[in-house]
């Protein structure tokens, strides 16, 4: 079962490439923010930014997502955006868009960030300004 978040559309993703320590800050956040996070890069369905799913019972345990960012996010502050827009999407599945990015926003504000970089991760985003 695949839980897709469309956050904006984009070009095409690019091939799944291994880990890299561009993932590290992204993992840090992901963790501060919901427990049991796995983040992957490099991957995401044509036209999203980025996915979330359960992860499978065999792989991770029980309750743990995997986050999976297109390759041209990982690494950047639209990155750490897209991770919090996605875990707050998952805890309310029927917000609409302007909650998603106000939930998210607390997120990296909780995290640490200013509102004012929190909104200016947003928009650095493809699509971001919308």
């Amino acid at each position: 079962m695949l839980l897709v978040a469309v956050l904006t559309t984009g070009c095409a993703a690019a091939a799944p490439q291994a880990l890299s320590p561009q993932l590290e800050e992204h993992q840090r956040l992901a963790n501060a923010l919901h427990s049991g996070v796995r983040v992957h890069g490099g991957w995401a369905p044509e036209d999203y930014l980025g996915v979330v799913q359960p992860t499978p019972v065999l792989k991770g345990g029980f309750g743990g997502l995997d986050i999976w960012l297109r390759g041209d996010i990982v690494g950047t502050p639209c990155g750490q955006y897209v991770i919090a827009s996605l875990l707050a999407l998952r805890e309310r599945p029927s917000a609409d868009h302007r909650t998603v990015n106000e939930e998210a926003v607390k997120s990296l504000v909780s995290a640490g960030w200013s509102a004012q970089a929190a909104e200016a991760a947003r928009a650095s985003c493809p699509g971001g300004s919308n």
